[in-house]
């Protein structure tokens, strides 16, 4: 789609030339048959909503054999069951390949799904449309709202905008509700018709537009696939995927996370070029030259490293280590046309930034045999990774655990997030089913279970109560054959700024820690000042305990990383370093009220280090110096 062509505020008349020439990627990839694109041009430049004098919503008895009003035993008059309102086709016959036979269909609420609970308690008017259209009940105000937010997904639909000239925000995913009439068009595996979305560009704003498939005859219902991107033949998947509407026991379905092929580790930009095996390294720099010239893209980088063995350069040719924030792919390249230069990336790195590869990665640590899921307890390994599902890949096996859950009775809130983006961007926390498997709907997305008991910390200026935060440190990877890995000892903390209740997941506040970029206040602590107040607060508990068992969790996950060949596991580049950002959260154990596990919650590239720098100035002295020297590791880090 095409947003970010700036046009008037008011919409301006456009040639049919015009409106081909903006709107031609769109209509195709929207799959918009070319021969109605002059009837939809006509009823956008001319406001034209007609499908309403052609449709009728009416509800059906849901049995044919059963008359709309029977007599119990008694004598007393039952209503039958009635269905949920449907549409019907009420005009002259509508033929699949009239070129005219292409509708506008509203939307009546648009949204990100953090807004939707504060969009329904501003607007009186918006919650009792969607109440009236969901057939919700008058009650209390709040209670609405709730049953608004569980029902949506059985209505709402998404989209999102792509341009490179958008910043990351821009191209979430909004969902909308359709109108009373495009709303209520019934699914079938057998459609006669389609709705896609439609951005407007003249009038800057998005419609749906409905057209026939088949043709269809007076009396016909109107009905569309839900999930005409799923083959019939995937029958485990769409029976999935349609759950939110047609119920289906799936049984005999695995917990098991779904095993990858190695060309999963192959696609797109994750795919790197291997070194030459001959390449060698600037080891033997620093003995010629007495130091080494550094090039780096970040300025923190630039302005805090101050050990006389490492000299800032400008430019990139005269520079010994090439240290950049963007990723950098052709090793083989690199490591013939400079041979003597390090970089900070390793070859198939993806593999642990990745959040969908990450989880992949990390169940190698499960010993060969062992289930990942164990069908007695539902416990999860390894222990230090909260049980986690691709839900592009999983989706059934993610059901079926969900619903176990549900019958014992246990905890069933998960947390649904984006493969690819940074920030809490796009990242839903719900116990519904069916949220998530609709969430699946807006982009490759990963659900794991939300921990719904981590251990809490008391700030003095919160006073209603303990917030969440989790811990991110500072990972370096120096050598993959053998392996290497240090861990810089002081880590830095990032707190929620309310008092955490397994509640009002939509409020930022209570359930994020990340504030770096705008979302509230950052509340800053040393580590050692920490480690003692978390040692009071949570007597029979150690900070040097749990410690330990997040540097053997980080020496489980690179152990794992390396224990596959390329493209499924780290590359051995002498050329190469890395520095990692982990962030842990804390979680107290089942059964136990003083026992903690760790969990790892992801591995970022590139981690900003401007606050580590600011608390510690010799941090990338420090790290530079076990990364690129010979010298023994410094104080600061341990090598795991």
């Amino acid at each position: 789609m095409e947003p970010n062509i700036i046009l008037p505020d008011e919409p301006q008349k456009l040639s049919f030339e015009e409106f081909e020439v903006l709107h031609h990627n769109q209509l195709t990839h929207s799959g918009v048959p070319s021969i109605l694109w002059r009837s939809l041009h006509y009823k956008l430049q001319n406001d034209v909503w007609d499908l309403g004098n052609f449709v009728a919503v009416n509800k059906v008895v849901l049995s044919d054999d059963s008359p709309e009003v029977a007599a119990d035993a008694t004598g007393a008059e039952e209503i039958a069951e009635l269905s949920a309102p449907k549409v019907f086709w009420t005009g002259p016959d509508l033929k699949s390949d009239g070129v005219d036979n292409i509708f506008l269909v509203d939307h009546a609420w648009t949204f990100d799904i953090p807004s939707a609970r504060k969009m329904l308690e501003s607007f009186p008017n918006l919650l009792q449309r969607m109440c009236g259209l969901m057939e919700i009940p008058a009650t209390e105000t709040a209670d609405q709202i709730k049953q608004v937010l569980t029902d949506m997904w059985k209505y709402i639909r998404t989209y999102s905008v792509s341009s490179d000239s958008l910043e990351a925000e821009d191209k979430l995913p909004r969902w909308y509700m359709m109108d009373e009439i495009g709303s209520r068009v019934g699914h079938s595996d057998t459609p006669n018709c389609r709705i896609v979305p439609f951005y407007y560009v003249s009038g800057q704003i998005t419609y749906s537009l409905l057209f026939p498939f088949l043709d269809i005859n007076e009396g016909d219902e109107l009905t569309r696939n839900y999930v005409e991107d799923v083959p019939l033949s995937d029958v485990l998947t769409r029976q999935s995927r349609l759950l939110p509407w047609l119920e289906s026991t799936m049984t005999d379905v695995s917990f098991e996370p779904s095993a990858v092929p190695t060309s999963y580790f192959q696609v797109g930009v994750r795919l790197d070029s291997l070194p030459a095996s001959s390449s060698q390294s600037g080891g033997d720099l620093l003995k010629e030259k007495g130091y080494l010239n550094v090039f780096s893209e970040y300025d923190v980088l630039t302005e805090f490293l101050t050990d006389g063995r490492f000299r800032v350069v400008d430019n990139q040719a005269d520079a010994d280590i090439l240290w950049y924030r963007r990723h950098f792919r052709d090793f083989l390249a690199f490591s013939e046309e400079f041979p003597d230069k390090f970089c900070n990336q390793f070859p198939n790195e993806s593999i642990l930034t990745c959040k969908d590869l990450l989880s992949i990665v990390c169940r190698r640590a499960v010993p060969a045999g062992q289930p990942i899921v164990n069908t007695e307890t539902l416990d999860s390994l390894p222990l230090w990774l909260p049980t986690t599902y691709n839900l592009n890949n999983d989706l059934a096996n993610f059901v079926a655990y969900f619903r176990a859950r549900e019958a014992r009775g246990l905890d069933n809130h998960w947390i649904s997030k984006p493969w690819n983006l940074a920030r809490s961007l796009d990242i839903t926390i719900s116990d519904s089913l069916n949220c998530h498997i609709r969430l699946s709907e807006s982009g490759p997305k990963l659900v794991s279970k939300y921990i719904e008991r981590p251990v809490l910390f008391h700030r003095e200026d919160v006073p209603d109560g303990p917030v969440k935060f989790d811990i991110r440190f500072i990972v370096m990877l120096k050598s993959v054959q053998p392996l290497r890995v240090g861990i810089y000892k002081r880590f830095w903390l990032r707190f929620a700024n309310k008092a955490f209740a397994l509640d009002e997941f939509d409020v930022y506040d209570k359930h994020f820690t990340v504030m770096n970029y705008g979302q509230g206040d950052i509340h800053q602590k040393f580590c050692h000042i920490f480690i003692e107040q978390f040692d009071a607060q949570n007597e029979g508990s150690s900070w040097s305990k749990v410690e330990k068992e997040i540097y053997q969790a980080v020496r489980e996950v690179f152990l794992a990383a390396v224990s596959e060949p390329s493209p499924k596991g780290l590359v051995h580049s002498p050329q190469s370093r890395a520095m990692y950002g982990l962030d842990f959260m804390l979680k107290w154990k089942d059964g136990a009220i003083q026992a903690i596990q760790p969990m790892l919650l992801e591995i970022n590239f590139a981690p900003d280090c401007k606050r580590a720098c600011d608390y510690y100035p010799d941090f990338f002295n420090d790290i530079f110096s076990y990364l690129f020297l010979d010298d023994d590791a410094p104080e600061t880090i341990v090598e795991l």
